[in-house]
């Protein structure tokens, strides 16, 4: 899970620097189209299932993850690298909250209050911001909603579908979905631009492979609080290459999400008694 975080934080820093040269978009669907190429060679190997049984659901996931993709790196582009990366990352809190309403879960006292104390850690995270209503912000937190939509449709598949499909899904639809968009300002990518884009689809794929394999053979309880590096590192990408400062108030929000995340993990699998599905990343 280290390896993953590493990976992703990697994928993140890539999106940083690609984007300020390069629409959004365009970041998106070379991710993507790369990131169906490799995970397609590794299902055309093992012989796995391309359509799967579970396609209206993996549609679903498809799609919501697509929109989340692409909000998360246009906050990239648009905010600091560990902000936009910790607001991804407050996914978990909104997918425990949408099973609760769409899969009837029966949540404990100590779910909701682990609830309310990562909305806390959202509004430390960004409140000097929400002063001035950034539309950013509101669009960071977006991509966490589509993300968690993403993830618990993946907990309606439970075990049925192989990892691997379910990501060819998201990388297929993000591809389709990302290149009706590249005639509005497409940009040739220069040699150092397509360095940065191979960072973000080497990132992703790496990032997604050792987080699979993580969460497949150790305690998610124990391994998912480890996913958090990849913000970390992050603030740290952005402090030291962009100058990107670190209030008080950000270091709280950033503490309190990664508390309230990391709990939500760990009584979620205490109490399903097993662990969750191995892939719920969207990156």
């Amino acid at each position: 899970m280290i390896q993953a975080s590493f990976a992703f934080s990697i994928m993140a820093l890539c999106v940083k620097i690609a984007s300020r040269t390069l629409p959004s978009l365009e970041i998106v669907f070379f991710r993507s189209f790369f990131g169906s190429l490799m995970v397609g060679a590794v299902m055309f190997h093992r012989k796995i299932s391309f359509l799967g049984t579970e396609r209206r659901v993996m549609i679903l996931r498809g799609i919501s993850g697509f929109i989340a993709l692409t909000l998360h790196f246009y906050t990239i582009a648009n905010l600091h690298l560990g902000t936009a990366v910790m607001l991804n990352y407050s996914a978990p809190i909104f997918a425990a909250i949408f099973a609760i309403l769409f899969l009837k879960e029966r949540p404990s006292p100590l779910l909701l209050s682990m609830i309310g104390l990562a909305f806390l850690g959202v509004y430390l995270l960004v409140e000097a911001r929400l002063a001035g209503w950034d539309w950013m912000v509101f669009l960071g937190v977006l991509s966490a909603v589509f993300a968690a939509v993403a993830y618990v449709s993946i907990r309606a598949v439970k075990q049925r579908e192989s990892p691997f499909t379910i990501i060819f899904y998201f990388t297929a639809i993000s591809t389709l979905g990302s290149i009706f968009f590249l005639p509005f300002g497409f940009k040739w990518p220069e040699a150092k631009e397509w360095l940065a884009l191979a960072g973000v689809a080497v990132g992703s794929f790496y990032g997604q492979w050792w987080m699979t394999n993580a969460l497949r053979v150790g305690r998610a309880s124990l391994i998912s609080p480890f996913s958090y590096l990849t913000p970390l590192l992050s603030f740290l990408y952005g402090f030291i290459l962009w100058g990107e400062t670190l209030k008080v108030t950000t270091l709280a929000g950033a503490f309190l999400i990664i508390l309230a995340g990391s709990l939500i993990s760990y009584f979620e699998t205490k109490t399903r008694g097993k662990k969750p599905n191995v892939s719920i990343e969207i990156e």
